[in-house]
């Protein structure tokens, strides 16, 4: 098993976006692995924090997984 990390903000500004950098990658092959087990529809945005933005869709076109997001009335949204 992995070690045990306390979960609380990375104060200090390279240390996170070190942080941020690694995990970013493992998160894109989690969302990549469960759209291709499941067979279903992903789309993974995320914003570093140096404001640059990262995407994943397993679509041509992250615009049609968010459109169909979008789309839902606002209860199934909320679930």
């Amino acid at each position: 098993m992995g070690r045990k990390i306390d979960m609380k903000k990375i104060e200090d500004i390279t240390k996170c976006q070190v942080t941020f950098s690694k995990r970013r990658g493992s998160l894109m092959k989690k969302a990549s692995e469960i759209s291709i087990c499941c067979d279903i529809d992903v789309a993974f945005v995320v914003f570093s924090p140096s404001g640059r933005v990262s995407k994943f869709c397993n679509q041509k076109r992250i615009e049609d997984v968010l459109t169909k997001y979008v789309n839902l009335s606002a209860d199934k949204r909320l679930r």
